[in-house]
């Protein structure tokens, strides 16, 4: 089998359909993402998308392009996540819940970082949830 992200017999994916892994507020930071990818490499596959350390992480691969301003694209998406609210898409930080010191970090707003402190909030296939019986 092939490395190749067209090879014959593999289904290509992009990131219209992995957009589910990772809350509503970075849809239309990825949206935009995928425009730019398809202008730069309309074949372009993604490897992996997820959220970690509270930003978004992108992989693609691309077969006879210019890799550093593909890298440069994700990067800038990246960059852009830490400063965007992954619940709601409004201006946002990397903060921890309930601002501790330590502890799981996520990209959120003041409006939705107390919910998410309070566990009142989660992101389940990337739709944001009301966690049943916190009020």
């Amino acid at each position: 089998m092939s490395d190749s992200p067209a090879a014959p017999g593999t289904h290509l994916v992009q990131i219209p359909a992995r957009m589910h892994v990772v809350g509503p507020g970075w849809h239309q930071l990825l949206t935009r993402l995928h425009q730019q990818l398809c202008g730069l490499a309309p074949g372009y596959a993604l490897t992996g998308l997820k959220e970690k350390f509270g930003g978004l992480r992108v992989q693609v691969e691309a077969e006879g392009i210019d890799r550093p301003a593909l890298h440069a694209l994700v990067a800038a998406a990246e960059a852009e996540s830490m400063r965007t609210c992954e619940f709601c898409g409004a201006p946002g930080g990397v903060r921890t819940r309930g601002d501790a010191p330590y502890g799981w970090r996520k990209s959120v707003c003041d409006g939705c970082h107390s919910r998410w402190s309070e566990h009142r909030i989660l992101i389940v296939h990337g739709s944001v949830r009301e966690r049943p019986g916190r009020g």
